[in-house]
């Protein structure tokens, strides 16, 4: 993180103000599938019409639980909850984006869950078809090789971010479900490692993620769990999977906006790095939103109101989420928190205090079936018409993506091989920026301005170089081959 970001997190307080009618912003509302809301036509209209009672401009609705689908997908069993015959997400779509008798039409972004792939009370991952079933060599281990969570999240299994095989799949879970449904926007939850207790994140031992890591700095063995090169390691295998799905994205779909739920645990007046998102977890949300693959940065702010620590820890990360937008040029919409822990007062002082604050592209409330705490049975009619009257007066619409509407970047992508086969930790380098190739071979660049670029690629093993162009608002595919010898 730069020096200019960490003094703007802890030196400025911007300018803060409520929202004024018309303005572009958005307005957010999350609507899980643990509650009434997206199983029938009844309950999305019924939901659809709480959002444009409260104004909302864009709903983000879960479609992915656990490696299955809320959708008619080609790659997931549907789950077992729904009616075989409905598709939820191909009703929601087309109520949402109708606009008929003055309402206005709502963006529509799909919640994925990344990794979990088994949750308790729920057997669809019985189902043949279920990844779980067919490649259960991908699940994650933690350090003493057990599988299940036990924590405060008991009875889940995940998949391991370190196996290459994971992040196509999921990338495969996108490409089929943006090739058939007209979405405004995918959003990654689970976008981490597990939470673990103890010293180091416990997670992400598979044997197959293990072994790519001794190979890759010369290693044996399995790595302590707080040691820094594998901490390091695992930040990449996060940050690989909206490298990868973002930039296949931008040619499936130019304008559609990927985004993640993002972990804002600890204090961030002590600096990013030392945050549970950085240090326990392994996402590193500013890098990834500056090196041009997240569209929409959308920090879990779940804090309580009324106890002061966490009042005052909730401003302070939307601050730094603030800052983080404006350096990267990238969306940040603070996610208000209601369940358990807030009030409605207690969810409009959070609203008011970071709505309009400078840097920020607008708010989002969580969630749609438990808007705050004591909510009556969905929809919370009461809640949405507060919303309308102290918060969201007037319509506003969503705000312009310039750099997707009017881009004047490109993308550069491709695979690093040698002698046919793909080369992991590769280094490719352009114009003074660097990274490094996944377990497939992968690589990408964005925010390349257009025109003609040198590619460098290199391991110990061996170097290469090639001319590409990159065109504004497009995807250049740049395959590398490695020869032997420096």
């Amino acid at each position: 993180m730069s020096k200019h970001l960490l003094l703007a997190v802890l030196l400025i307080a911007w300018p803060m103000c409520d929202s004024a009618q018309g303005r572009a912003e958005y307005r957010m509302l999350w609507v899980d599938v643990f509650h009434p809301g997206l199983r029938s036509p009844a309950e999305i209209d019924t939901m659809l019409a709480a959002a444009r009672t409260g104004n909302y401009n864009a709903i983000i609705v879960q479609m992915r639980k656990a490696c299955d689908a809320f959708y008619n997908s080609g790659v997931e069993p549907k789950n077992a909850s729904l009616d075989p015959s409905f598709d939820p997400l191909d009703y929601l779509l087309r109520r949402a984006h109708g606009a008929s008798a003055g309402q206005q039409p709502l963006e529509v972004h799909a919640w994925l869950v990344a990794y979990r792939c088994r949750m308790p009370n729920d057997d669809t991952w019985r189902n043949p078809r279920h990844v779980s079933q067919r490649h259960p060599e991908w699940l994650s281990q933690k350090f003493d090789g057990s599988k299940e969570d036990r924590g405060e999240s008991a009875g889940r299994f995940y998949l391991d971010p370190g196996v290459p095989a994971v992040i196509d799949y999921t990338v495969d879970v996108v490409r089929d479900m943006l090739s058939h449904y007209d979405l405004d926007g995918i959003v990654f939850d689970y976008f981490r490692y597990p939470e673990s207790k103890g010293p180091g994140n416990q997670w992400g031992y598979n044997p197959a993620a293990v072994a790519r890591f001794n190979a890759l700095y010369g290693r044996a063995g399995k790595p302590d769990p707080g040691d820094p090169q594998w901490c390091d390691f695992r930040r990449r295998q996060v940050a690989n999977l909206m490298r990868k799905v973002c930039a296949h994205a931008r040619l499936w779909r130019p304008q559609i906006k990927v985004s993640a739920a993002l972990i804002t645990w600890g204090e961030i007046s002590k600096g990013f790095e030392r945050s549970d998102a950085y240090a326990s977890v392994m996402q590193d949300w500013p890098a990834i939103a500056q090196a041009g693959f997240m569209d929409i940065m959308l920090p879990m702010n779940y804090k309580r109101e009324h106890v002061a620590g966490e009042s005052r820890a909730h401003r302070e990360w939307a601050r730094f989420l603030a800052a983080t937008a404006i350096e990267s040029g990238r969306f940040g919409v603070n996610v208000i928190d209601g369940e358990g822990l807030n009030s409605l007062d207690g969810i409009l002082a959070q609203a008011k205090a970071t709505s309009g604050m400078r840097g920020l592209a607008g708010l989002s409330t969580y969630c749609y079936a438990e808007t705050r705490r004591g909510a009556p049975q969905a929809p919370d009619m009461q809640f949405f018409q507060a919303i309308r009257s102290s918060l969201f007066s007037g319509a506003a619409k969503p705000p312009d993506a310039p750099w997707l509407t009017r881009p004047s970047e490109g993308i550069i992508k491709g695979i690093v091989t040698r002698r046919g086969k793909r080369v992991d930790g590769a280094r490719v380098e352009l114009e003074g920026q660097s990274t490094l190739t996944d377990g497939t071979g992968f690589y990408a660049f964005a925010r390349m301005k257009p025109g003609e670029r040198t590619l460098r690629a290199s391991d110990s093993s061996g170097a290469t170089a090639a001319a590409v162009t990159v065109t504004a608002g497009g995807v250049t595919e740049a395959p590398l081959t490695l020869q032997n010898g420096r």
